[in-house]
């Protein structure tokens, strides 16, 4: 293919790049996605979402389909070897959850990808597989991509090329280690008929010869996660009378068919950076951890949907080029956090099996009381609870809250007083939403503003117009940072393009 140029350049056309190639596309950016495969990987892997990552998808107008190809998770808990459960959690279909969407949902990754990848193609996204990326020159506008079929040119470039990185590499980013490696066996079989046995929620069994998880996911998929023990290798443990011995006693041959039997040894790393000038890495790239919470496709969507919006306003000119150091600053203490969470989990099986000394605590357990991580760094301000985290979501007037807030920031308020004076400094970028006060619990106080970002994260909660500006002037200062509106980057002239 001849030397070609487009907007963004994405490398890696898994879920996490496909999504960034499909939320960037949305924004108006000409997309290209370079794939060494083929086609769609035909094995499972990632296997749940949470609610978070189901808003994105909602706010790309993709969720009445994605939810047509998942299931949603009904608890997950903690169990001794005879079922007895230690700690767990039930999520129940019909709960009134803050974001509006199911806490959990599973699905079967090979119909994911190929979902997300139409979704992206119908929008213009070019999708060029079985390319192999051989190496990236970074330039000061733009950033060539030497491929096995030829270079293309691009202003940005989002590597989302997987764990092994080879952008990553060339780069010089290096992982923090943060000293979590254990091999697991992974079987993932298609249940033939139903087994009444089988558990119908997310299981740890912290069993002392041999810890074990077990995942309903979605239809009739299930998933066994065994750890490995000493002595045992990878191979004996994948061969399928081995697989079978395993699952004795849950299903046999004739209640399944296997589909994958493989090794995994699960890590815990953190990029000890996350752009290098043009180029943003993401994704496993950026970030690995156990499997014990279910977040990792989790984690590299919301680098997607962090640094989408981004690009978009240092494009248009409203942002300077420093303010996309914000997207390592948001996404790496926040991977990094989620990361612990997941070590800690998977410790404490061990120590729940009588495997290792009891330190962790049933916090970090399912059901457990330690939080989510939030953003704590970035476009922020002021120190109220629901700084950094995302905006609840109610249904309003019979509509999901995020149908009123529009696509990029939005200033929710209770009564427009407070805002008077100020629309004109956001003129360019957010939507004034009036809604009740009490309609966001925690969120929007009496008589007072919450701006929310367009990735719903909560920028700053004012209670009052003195906070609302000094929020306002802290808020905008971080697009001025850089010399917004003379960024090179932006383009001159062509045809309009679309708010964030």
């Amino acid at each position: 293919m001849n030397d070609t140029a487009v907007d963004v350049i994405v490398v890696g056309g898994g879920p996490v790049g496909v999504t960034t190639a499909l939320l960037l596309a949305q924004r108006g950016f000409s997309v290209r996605i370079l794939e060494r495969a083929p086609e769609v990987y035909d094995l499972p892997r990632a296997i749940v979402m949470d609610d978070e990552i189901q808003r994105v998808f909602q706010n790309a107008g993709l969720l009445e389909e994605l939810l047509a190809i998942t299931t949603p998770l009904r608890g997950a808990e903690f169990v001794r070897p005879d079922g007895e459960q230690i700690i767990g959690a039930d999520l129940p279909l019909d709960a009134p959850w803050p974001l509006g969407l199911h806490p959990t949902i599973t699905y079967y990754q090979p119909e994911l990808e190929a979902f997300l990848r139409r979704a992206a193609q119908r929008i213009g996204v070019e999708l060029q597989l079985g390319v192999e990326v051989t190496s990236v020159e970074p330039e000061s506008d733009t950033v060539t991509v030497h491929t096995s079929d030829g270079t293309v040119r691009g202003r940005w470039l989002v590597a989302a090329d997987g764990a092994s990185s080879r952008i990553r590499k060339q780069l010089g980013i290096e992982f923090v280690d943060q000293g979590f490696d254990q091999d697991w066996l992974v079987l993932d079989v298609r249940m033939r008929r139903e087994v009444a046995s089988l558990p119908r929620v997310v299981q740890q069994v912290c069993d002392p010869v041999r810890p074990t998880t077990f995942i309903v996911g979605h239809s009739d998929y299930r998933r066994w996660e065994f750890q490995l023990q000493p002595g045992e290798t990878r191979e004996e443990m994948v061969e399928p009378e081995r697989v079978w011995q395993l699952l004795e006693g849950r299903i046999t041959p004739d209640d399944a068919e296997l589909i994958r039997a493989v090794v995994y040894r699960f890590h815990a790393t953190v990029a000890d950076s996350m752009r290098s000038g043009r180029i943003f890495i993401a994704g496993d790239a950026a970030h690995q951890m156990p499997p014990f919470l279910g977040q990792g496709l989790c984690s590299g969507i919301r680098d997607a949907a962090n640094l989408a919006w981004k690009l978009r306003l240092v494009d248009d000119g409203l942002a300077g080029d420093t303010f996309l150091d914000t997207y390592g600053d948001e996404r790496r203490p926040h991977a990094a956090g989620v990361v612990a969470h997941a070590v800690d989990t998977g410790r404490l099986i061990d120590e729940l099996s009588g495997r290792a000394p009891a330190t962790t605590g049933l916090d970090a357990a399912y059901g457990g009381s330690r939080p989510f991580p939030i953003l704590r760094d970035g476009m922020l301000h002021g120190d109220h609870p629901a700084v950094g985290r995302q905006l609840p979501q109610p249904s309003v007037d019979g509509q999901p809250l995020d149908e009123l807030l529009g696509k990029g920031f939005a200033i929710v308020v209770d009564g427009t007083s407070v805002l008077a004076g100020l629309d004109e400094r956001w003129a360019d970028l957010a939507l004034t939403v009036e809604l009740p006060a009490g309609s966001i619990p925690m969120a929007l106080p009496p008589g007072g503003a919450v701006i929310v970002r367009p990735d719903r994260y909560v920028a700053a909660v004012a209670h009052d117009r003195d906070e609302l500006i000094a929020a306002t002037d802290a808020l905008l200062a971080h697009l001025r940072e850089g010399d917004a509106g003379s960024n090179p980057a932006s383009h001159s002239g062509g045809p309009e393009r679309p708010s964030i």
